[in-house]
Protein backbone atom coordinates (compact mmCIF):
# COMPACT_ATOMS: atom_id res chain seq x y z
CA UNK A 1 0.00 0.00 0.00
CA UNK A 2 1.23 3.49 -0.83
CA UNK A 3 1.09 5.38 2.44
CA UNK A 4 -0.79 8.71 2.48
CA UNK A 5 1.39 11.74 3.13
CA UNK A 6 -1.14 13.99 4.85
CA UNK A 7 -4.58 14.54 6.29
CA UNK A 8 -6.42 14.87 2.97
CA UNK A 9 -5.06 11.62 1.61
CA UNK A 10 -5.70 9.76 4.88
CA UNK A 11 -9.25 11.11 5.00
CA UNK A 12 -9.97 10.15 1.39
CA UNK A 13 -8.58 6.63 1.91
CA UNK A 14 -10.59 6.04 5.08
CA UNK A 15 -13.83 7.40 3.58
CA UNK A 16 -13.39 5.05 0.63
CA UNK A 17 -12.99 2.09 2.99
CA UNK A 18 -16.10 3.14 4.91
CA UNK A 19 -18.17 2.93 1.73
CA UNK A 20 -17.88 -0.86 1.89
CA UNK A 21 -17.67 -1.43 5.65
CA UNK A 22 -19.76 0.18 8.42
CA UNK A 23 -16.77 0.30 10.78
CA UNK A 24 -13.02 -0.25 10.74
CA UNK A 25 -10.70 -1.32 13.52
CA UNK A 26 -8.62 1.72 14.48
CA UNK A 27 -5.47 -0.29 15.14
CA UNK A 28 -5.60 -1.99 11.74
CA UNK A 29 -6.18 1.26 9.82
CA UNK A 30 -3.36 3.03 11.64
CA UNK A 31 -1.01 0.17 10.83
CA UNK A 32 -2.04 0.08 7.16
CA UNK A 33 -1.60 3.85 6.80
CA UNK A 34 1.68 3.90 8.67
CA UNK A 35 0.55 6.40 11.32
CA UNK A 36 -0.12 6.34 15.04
CA UNK A 37 -3.62 5.68 16.33
CA UNK A 38 -3.47 9.09 18.02
CA UNK A 39 -2.93 10.73 14.61
CA UNK A 40 -6.22 9.29 13.36
CA UNK A 41 -7.98 10.31 16.58
CA UNK A 42 -6.71 13.88 16.06
CA UNK A 43 -7.87 13.79 12.43
CA UNK A 44 -11.35 12.73 13.54
CA UNK A 45 -11.49 15.36 16.29
CA UNK A 46 -10.51 18.18 13.91
CA UNK A 47 -14.08 18.48 12.59
CA UNK A 48 -12.77 18.30 9.01
CA UNK A 49 -12.68 14.53 8.59
CA UNK A 50 -15.36 12.34 7.07
CA UNK A 51 -15.02 9.82 9.89
CA UNK A 52 -15.24 9.56 13.66
CA UNK A 53 -13.49 7.42 16.26
CA UNK A 54 -15.65 5.46 18.66
CA UNK A 55 -13.65 3.41 21.13
CA UNK A 56 -11.26 1.27 19.12
CA UNK A 57 -13.17 1.67 15.85
CA UNK A 58 -13.54 4.17 13.00
CA UNK A 59 -17.07 4.89 11.78
CA UNK A 60 -18.68 7.23 9.29
CA UNK A 61 -18.81 10.88 10.27
CA UNK A 62 -21.16 13.60 9.08
CA UNK A 63 -19.04 14.38 6.01
CA UNK A 64 -19.24 10.92 4.47
CA UNK A 65 -21.69 9.50 1.99
CA UNK A 66 -24.15 8.71 4.78
CA UNK A 67 -26.42 11.59 3.80
CA UNK A 68 -29.94 11.65 5.24
CA UNK A 69 -32.05 13.90 3.00
CA UNK A 70 -35.01 14.17 5.38
CA UNK A 71 -32.76 14.96 8.33
CA UNK A 72 -30.98 17.66 6.33
CA UNK A 73 -34.32 19.16 5.27
CA UNK A 74 -35.25 19.63 8.92
CA UNK A 75 -31.87 21.05 9.87
CA UNK A 76 -31.67 24.88 9.97
CA UNK A 77 -34.91 25.10 8.00
CA UNK A 78 -35.60 28.74 8.88
CA UNK A 79 -32.07 29.80 7.87
CA UNK A 80 -32.50 27.95 4.55
CA UNK A 81 -35.82 29.67 3.90
CA UNK A 82 -34.33 33.12 4.54
CA UNK A 83 -31.29 32.31 2.34
CA UNK A 84 -33.69 31.28 -0.43
CA UNK A 85 -35.59 34.56 -0.11
CA UNK A 86 -32.29 36.46 -0.56
CA UNK A 87 -31.47 34.31 -3.59
CA UNK A 88 -34.84 35.07 -5.18
CA UNK A 89 -33.91 38.77 -5.34
CA UNK A 90 -31.10 37.87 -7.76
CA UNK A 91 -33.51 36.58 -10.41
CA UNK A 92 -34.69 39.07 -13.07
CA UNK A 93 -38.16 38.86 -14.57
CA UNK A 94 -38.35 36.53 -17.54
CA UNK A 95 -35.21 34.59 -16.61
CA UNK A 96 -34.48 30.90 -17.10
CA UNK A 97 -33.35 29.58 -13.72
CA UNK A 98 -31.60 26.34 -12.77
CA UNK A 99 -32.18 24.83 -9.32
CA UNK A 100 -29.71 22.23 -8.09
CA UNK A 101 -30.54 19.37 -5.77
CA UNK A 102 -30.19 19.77 -2.00
CA UNK A 103 -32.31 20.81 0.97
CA UNK A 104 -32.08 24.60 0.65
CA UNK A 105 -33.13 25.09 -2.97
CA UNK A 106 -36.64 23.63 -2.59
CA UNK A 107 -37.32 26.75 -0.49
CA UNK A 108 -36.18 28.80 -3.49
CA UNK A 109 -38.46 26.77 -5.78
CA UNK A 110 -41.39 27.77 -3.60
CA UNK A 111 -40.34 31.44 -3.73
CA UNK A 112 -39.87 31.42 -7.52
CA UNK A 113 -43.24 29.76 -8.08
CA UNK A 114 -44.80 33.09 -7.10
CA UNK A 115 -42.47 35.16 -9.30
CA UNK A 116 -42.22 36.08 -12.96
CA UNK A 117 -39.53 33.74 -14.20
CA UNK A 118 -39.92 32.29 -17.68
CA UNK A 119 -38.57 28.80 -17.04
CA UNK A 120 -37.33 26.77 -14.07
CA UNK A 121 -34.95 23.89 -14.79
CA UNK A 122 -34.22 21.30 -12.12
CA UNK A 123 -33.15 17.70 -11.62
CA UNK A 124 -34.37 17.71 -8.00
CA UNK A 125 -37.52 15.67 -7.35
CA UNK A 126 -38.42 17.74 -4.28
CA UNK A 127 -38.30 21.03 -6.18
CA UNK A 128 -40.21 19.56 -9.13
CA UNK A 129 -42.95 18.33 -6.80
CA UNK A 130 -43.21 21.75 -5.14
CA UNK A 131 -43.50 23.48 -8.51
CA UNK A 132 -46.03 21.09 -10.03
CA UNK A 133 -49.32 22.94 -10.51
CA UNK A 134 -48.15 25.92 -8.48
CA UNK A 135 -46.44 28.15 -11.04
CA UNK A 136 -47.17 29.72 -14.40
CA UNK A 137 -43.52 29.31 -15.38
CA UNK A 138 -42.44 26.50 -17.67
CA UNK A 139 -40.86 23.73 -15.58
CA UNK A 140 -38.19 21.60 -17.24
CA UNK A 141 -37.34 18.45 -15.27
CA UNK A 142 -33.99 16.87 -16.15
CA UNK A 143 -34.16 13.10 -16.13
CA UNK A 144 -31.41 10.54 -15.78
CA UNK A 145 -30.17 8.04 -13.24
CA UNK A 146 -32.13 8.45 -10.01
CA UNK A 147 -30.04 8.99 -6.88
CA UNK A 148 -32.33 8.39 -3.93
CA UNK A 149 -30.03 9.89 -1.30
CA UNK A 150 -30.37 13.35 -2.82
CA UNK A 151 -33.72 12.77 -4.56
CA UNK A 152 -32.22 13.86 -7.87
CA UNK A 153 -31.69 12.60 -11.42
CA UNK A 154 -28.37 12.72 -13.27
CA UNK A 155 -28.02 12.38 -17.07
CA UNK A 156 -24.79 10.98 -18.58
CA UNK A 157 -23.87 14.33 -20.17
CA UNK A 158 -25.37 17.28 -18.23
CA UNK A 159 -23.56 19.84 -20.39
CA UNK A 160 -25.24 18.51 -23.53
CA UNK A 161 -28.66 18.45 -21.86
CA UNK A 162 -28.47 21.93 -20.35
CA UNK A 163 -26.81 23.85 -23.18
CA UNK A 164 -29.93 24.32 -25.37
CA UNK A 165 -32.00 25.60 -22.43
CA UNK A 166 -30.33 29.01 -22.16
CA UNK A 167 -29.88 29.21 -18.40
CA UNK A 168 -29.58 32.78 -17.14
CA UNK A 169 -29.11 32.14 -13.42
CA UNK A 170 -27.98 28.90 -11.77
CA UNK A 171 -28.36 28.18 -8.07
CA UNK A 172 -26.12 25.47 -6.63
CA UNK A 173 -26.28 23.62 -3.35
CA UNK A 174 -23.12 23.13 -1.28
CA UNK A 175 -22.48 21.06 1.80
CA UNK A 176 -19.46 23.11 2.82
CA UNK A 177 -17.49 26.27 2.19
CA UNK A 178 -13.97 25.58 3.37
CA UNK A 179 -11.51 28.39 4.24
CA UNK A 180 -13.69 30.87 2.37
CA UNK A 181 -12.77 29.46 -1.04
CA UNK A 182 -13.58 25.78 -1.58
CA UNK A 183 -17.12 24.57 -2.24
CA UNK A 184 -17.83 20.90 -1.62
CA UNK A 185 -20.65 18.36 -1.66
CA UNK A 186 -21.23 14.85 -0.34
CA UNK A 187 -21.35 12.77 -3.53
CA UNK A 188 -19.22 12.36 -6.65
CA UNK A 189 -22.26 12.10 -8.91
CA UNK A 190 -23.33 15.68 -8.07
CA UNK A 191 -20.24 17.28 -9.59
CA UNK A 192 -20.94 16.95 -13.33
CA UNK A 193 -24.26 18.80 -13.10
CA UNK A 194 -22.80 21.57 -10.93
CA UNK A 195 -19.85 22.06 -13.27
CA UNK A 196 -22.15 22.19 -16.30
CA UNK A 197 -24.24 24.93 -14.68
CA UNK A 198 -21.14 26.93 -13.79
CA UNK A 199 -19.95 26.65 -17.39
CA UNK A 200 -23.28 27.60 -19.00
CA UNK A 201 -25.14 30.02 -16.74
CA UNK A 202 -24.58 33.76 -17.01
CA UNK A 203 -24.55 33.91 -13.22
CA UNK A 204 -24.15 31.02 -10.79
CA UNK A 205 -24.64 31.25 -7.02
CA UNK A 206 -24.09 28.81 -4.16
CA UNK A 207 -26.96 28.93 -1.66
CA UNK A 208 -26.40 27.52 1.81
CA UNK A 209 -27.12 28.22 5.44
CA UNK A 210 -24.19 29.76 7.32
CA UNK A 211 -23.59 26.66 9.45
CA UNK A 212 -21.92 25.18 6.34
CA UNK A 213 -19.23 27.89 6.32
CA UNK A 214 -16.01 26.37 7.62
CA UNK A 215 -17.22 22.85 6.81
CA UNK A 216 -15.81 20.51 4.20
CA UNK A 217 -17.61 17.63 2.50
CA UNK A 218 -16.14 14.64 0.74
CA UNK A 219 -16.07 16.06 -2.82
CA UNK A 220 -14.78 19.46 -3.94
CA UNK A 221 -16.67 20.88 -6.94
CA UNK A 222 -15.61 24.54 -7.32
CA UNK A 223 -13.83 27.49 -5.81
CA UNK A 224 -15.53 30.77 -5.02
CA UNK A 225 -13.63 32.48 -7.85
CA UNK A 226 -15.52 30.33 -10.38
CA UNK A 227 -19.01 31.49 -9.42
CA UNK A 228 -20.80 34.78 -8.89
CA UNK A 229 -20.89 34.45 -5.11
CA UNK A 230 -22.54 32.88 -2.08
CA UNK A 231 -25.97 33.46 -0.56
CA UNK A 232 -26.79 32.66 3.08
CA UNK A 233 -29.48 33.78 5.50
CA UNK A 234 -27.27 36.81 6.19
CA UNK A 235 -27.39 38.05 2.62
CA UNK A 236 -25.48 37.98 -0.66
CA UNK A 237 -21.69 37.84 -0.87
CA UNK A 238 -20.28 38.53 -4.32
CA UNK A 239 -17.09 36.47 -4.73
CA UNK A 240 -16.45 36.94 -1.04
CA UNK A 241 -17.48 35.05 2.07
CA UNK A 242 -20.73 36.48 3.44
CA UNK A 243 -21.05 37.33 7.10
CA UNK A 244 -21.17 34.02 8.91
CA UNK A 245 -22.83 35.27 12.07
CA UNK A 246 -25.41 37.94 12.70
CA UNK A 247 -24.17 41.07 14.47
Amino acid sequence: MTRPSGFDERNARICLLLEVAPSLRLRDVAQDLGVAEMTLRRDAASGKAGFACQGGYIVRGRSTDAYDFDEQMRRASEAKRVAADHAATLVPDGACVFLDTGTTLPHLARALARGRVRRIVTHCLTSAELLHGRTSAEVEFIGGRLQSRTRSCHPPDPLKVLKPLGIDVGFLSAGGLWEGRELSCSHDYEVAMKRAVIALARDSWAVLDSSKIGDRRAVRFATLDEISGVVTEHGVGRRAVPVAEAD
